[in-house]
């Protein structure tokens, strides 16, 4: 055993990482309740306040992309990806038919927009940015089909040595110029519809955020400077502003702010300072994918009823928070966290009885390298995490699930 491998082995979750995404996830919610959803629905405006800042979802898929590579190199490719795939898959499927249904009992009264069954197929098989044809079950969702892409071209790429070597720095500065030569020259508001649903498909102006992961992930382990981190970072902040044409600077420069803390995170020590709410955390952090995938045209449909039955702001905003927290609390209860238990511990067996039934009869079945069925792992770990030689394969796999975790989002 390596040193490096022992000190993560006794490493303890840092609650560093949980506070981020508390607070992006979060972020997104206060945000789409005062700010988007007066824009979405003019009626339901104005609140107390408005959070216009939009940095949240970048926020998560930069800490997916840092947890990737965390993650990707440890054990075999195919089951790290089955293991992240399940870990999302299933909670948004469910998030996208129940959305889906509460949008069609409620729109004809409120004279909202009703989705059809082709919006419906289109979300759940994760194309909805593809066509116009298409309309978003709920238009935060657009952060699963990049996030899903991403597991897939790690999945890809790194086995090929693409992520790592002298291809790698290459593959980021591509990340973020190419977009913003795309967008520039070839994607503007008359092009071409195959254009359009090809850059906007494929997220290309937002694939530089998964650069980002990466090169904060490069520096904590020495393989990029400082300077270049900076340099990387100050570049795609600028290219971010340049996608959306120089109209949001404010939120680019509050995701600019985040990605300060994200890199103390990586680099640095944790933050004890905030130790005292390591439980509350630690479950907010716990249940953010769900908070993230049921707050915000839920939301809205709450905020309607209430506004009916005259709820005053202050009301409505406490209310559509509480609702987010509930719901995300029962999706990763009652979905998340068996959905993956179960496809982790019965999909590779299953797997292997399938690839048994289709092997000609007499022919016997080589053994392969890899196929060891992934064993489940806990969707939170307790508070606090022993430190002992002793405790090392559990502990091995709590970092595996508290990495897992990060990745997942985000959202």
């Amino acid at each position: 055993m390596t040193s490096q491998t022992a000190n993560q082995k006794r490493s303890p979750r840092k609650i560093s990482w949980d506070v981020l995404r508390v607070v992006a996830v979060y972020s997104v919610v206060i945000q789409h309740i005062t700010h988007q959803s007066p824009i979405n629905h003019a009626e339901l405006g104005p609140y107390p306040f408005v959070l216009p800042l939009q940095f949240g979802a970048s926020t998560l898929l930069v800490i997916s992309a840092f947890f990737v590579c965390v993650t990707v190199r440890r054990g075999a490719t195919k089951r790290w990806l089955f293991s992240r795939v399940a870990r999302l898959l299933p909670a948004y499927l469910v998030a996208v038919v129940l959305t889906y249904a509460v949008s069609r009992a409620v729109a004809a009264q409120f004279g909202w927009y009703l989705p059809t069954h082709t919006d419906l197929v289109a979300n759940l098989f994760l194309v909805q940015a593809w066509s116009p044809e298409f309309h978003w079950v709920d238009a935060s969702y657009w952060t699963l089909p990049v996030q899903i892409m991403s597991f897939l071209i790690a999945a890809l790429l790194w086995p090929r040595g693409w992520l790592r070597g002298k291809a790698l720095p290459i593959t980021l500065w591509t990340l973020v110029v190419a977009p913003v030569v795309i967008r520039f020259a070839w994607r503007h508001d008359d092009a071409a519809q195959w254009i359009k649903s090809a850059f906007d498909g494929l997220a290309l102006h937002r694939v530089a955020l998964f650069g980002v992961g990466v090169a904060i992930w490069l520096w904590t382990r020495h393989r990029m400077s400082g300077a270049h981190l900076a340099v990387y970072l100050v570049a795609v902040l600028v290219a971010q502003d340049a996608h959306s044409y120089f109209v949001d600077t404010p939120s680019t420069i509050a995701f600019g702010v985040v990605l300060v803390g994200i890199v103390a995170a990586a680099g640095g020590p944790d933050w004890a300072v905030l130790r005292g709410l390591t439980r509350p955390v630690q479950w907010l952090a716990g249940i953010s994918f769900g908070v993230y995938l049921v707050h915000q045209e839920l939301g809205f449909v709450l905020a309607r009823y209430l506004l009916d039955k005259g709820i005053g702001p202050w009301g409505r905003l406490l209310a559509c928070s509480a609702m987010a927290v509930l719901l995300g609390w029962a999706i990763t209860k009652l979905v998340e966290r068996p959905a993956h238990r179960w496809l982790t511990t019965h999909g590779p067996t299953a797997w292997a009885w399938l690839r048994g039934r289709a092997q000609q009869p007499g022919q016997p079945q080589a053994p392969r390298s890899g196929s060891v069925p992934i064993r489940p792992v806990p969707a939170v770990l307790p508070a606090s995490q022993p430190s002992t030689a002793a405790a090392g394969p559990a502990t091995s796999r709590e970092v595996d699930e508290w990495a897992a975790m990060a990745s997942s989002q985000v959202r």
